[in-house]
């Protein structure tokens, strides 16, 4: 090998071992931990500018006119009790009841409130229409799911949808009953104008359903949407209701009252009727393509464990569940389902002019996350609050009052007529209150609060 041969293989052995160097120092700096540097992007909190907020109560008792030629009219006028600073009240003019229409409770952007509720209550006492009826106003929707009613003989069920919006609203309606789903012709494509309320009698949609369910759905602007009953038995008035609605189907169903008011005295009233629809019932639609197994749970005032059932629900078939095994008192109850379910409970009294029958709604879950939750609480007296934790216990703040709801149970307390408690809740809980007079009676719910703007972080 020659000198410069050498030299070559000298320079290219130290030029490897230097790339070798090289790539152990640089596999050793990258095994060794450096300075880490955390960047934490400044946000700011800011509270989104509130909409108007708008709740509808449904206006008076539908009858109808005597003659030849009967027509839908508005009956007597109901008392309403609205709870929030900085309120306006208006009315929907436009009604398919002669003198009718419903009362709209605007919560305007710039109020200094950010809560509102009301609620309706009506007694009467006429020829043909008795009982009492009291119902939570509600926020326009674009789906609700109205459980009760009946358009056999002597039963009157009328659906109500109010449009308090600027917007028209188009309503398909769909009926389930005992044998499934009911063809409706003509119940797609129904236009509610802006300003308008819409009555549609449910006999000439689906006559002769004992048990119906009715789904309200709009595009366009939306409504509110409610379910007025009647009954009249021979010449005799057999009470009178409202039914309010729950927006989805859902696997779990709370209602918070179902009370059992002197069973004995409505045997005795009711004896000379020959009906079966004043018996206690759970009334319960899968409506999807599969059916539910279900377990209802029927908590006592008194706590335990209570009574409960199973059953087995056929899709899209209606089913009223008999409850007529329960003693005298308040409960209640929950449903579980292995399939999304719509539910609701009917109780009947005896009242002072023979009979009353109330539908009571399942009331959706109020938490802590709601913050202060008002409610308005009917004018009149018998209103009971009734406060229900289907899972872990929970703590409930009535106007500086605390009250403790064990787990799995349930409690109840009068509250005066025409106050507007507020409710705050550590943990979750369903709420409702009735109303018991000689009139009869009735129930309304505690929604949580119409969506108030929250606080939001927004990040650069």
């Amino acid at each position: 090998m020659t000198d410069r041969s050498r030299a070559i293989g000298r320079r290219t052995g130290l030029l490897l071992a230097g790339a070798a160097g090289a790539a152990a120092l640089l596999a050793t700096a990258l095994l060794v931990p450096g300075p880490v540097v955390v960047a934490t992007p400044q946000g700011v909190e800011v509270t989104p500018v509130r909409a108007a907020q708008q709740l509808v109560c449904g206006g008076p008792v539908l009858g109808l006119s005597r003659g030849e030629n009967p027509e839908l009219i508005a009956v007597g006028e109901p008392d309403r009790r609205v709870a929030g600073e900085g309120l306006v009240e208006g009315a929907l003019v436009e009604s398919d009841a002669v003198d009718g229409g419903a009362a709209v409770v605007e919560l305007p952007a710039e109020a200094p409130s950010d809560d509102v509720a009301a609620t309706e209550r009506q007694a009467l006492d006429e020829a043909e229409l008795g009982g009492l009826a009291v119902a939570e106003c509600l926020p326009p929707a674009p789906t609700a799911w109205l459980v009760g009613g009946s358009t056999t003989t002597g039963r009157s069920s009328t659906v109500v949808l109010s449009n308090p919006g600027v917007v028209a609203a188009t309503v398909d309606l769909a009926v389930w009953g005992t044998d499934g789903a009911r063809e409706t012709p003509g119940t797609n494509g129904i236009i509610v104008e802006p300003g308008e309320q819409r009555l549609i009698p449910l006999a000439g949609i689906a006559p002769d359903e004992a048990s119906p369910v009715v789904r309200v759905s709009s595009r366009g602007g939306a409504v509110a949407a409610t379910l007025q009953q009647s009954t009249i038995v021979g010449l005799e008035p057999a009470g009178l209701d409202v039914v309010t609605p729950v927006t989805a189907p859902a696997e779990r169903v709370v209602i918070p009252a179902a009370p059992i008011a002197d069973a004995q005295a409505l045997a005795e009233a009711t004896a000379s009727f020959g009906a079966v629809d004043f018996a206690p019932v759970l009334r319960v639609l899968a409506p999807g393509d599969e059916g539910a197994e279900i377990t209802v749970s029927i908590l006592p005032e008194a706590g335990g464990e209570g009574a409960a059932l199973t059953a087995s629900i056929d899709a899209g078939a209606v089913v009223d569940l008999a409850l007529s095994e329960l003693a005298d008192g308040e409960y209640s109850i929950i449903v579980d389902a292995t399939a999304p379910i719509v539910a609701a409970a009917r109780t009947s009294v005896a009242a002072a002019d023979g009979v009353d029958t109330a539908w009571f709604s399942a009331a959706p879950a109020l938490a802590e996350t709601d913050g202060d939750i008002l409610a308005a609480i009917a004018p009149g007296s018998g209103a009971t609050l009734h406060l229900v934790a289907p899972d872990e216990g929970a703590t409930v703040t009535i106007d500086g009052q605390t009250v403790e709801v064990p787990a799995r149970s349930r409690t109840s307390l009068p509250v005066p007529g025409g106050s507007a408690p507020v409710l705050t809740v550590s943990g979750g809980v369903h709420a409702s209150v009735t109303y018991r007079t000689d009139a009869g009676l009735a129930s309304s719910r505690i929604l949580p609060p119409v969506a108030a703007p929250r606080p939001i972080t927004v990040y650069p």
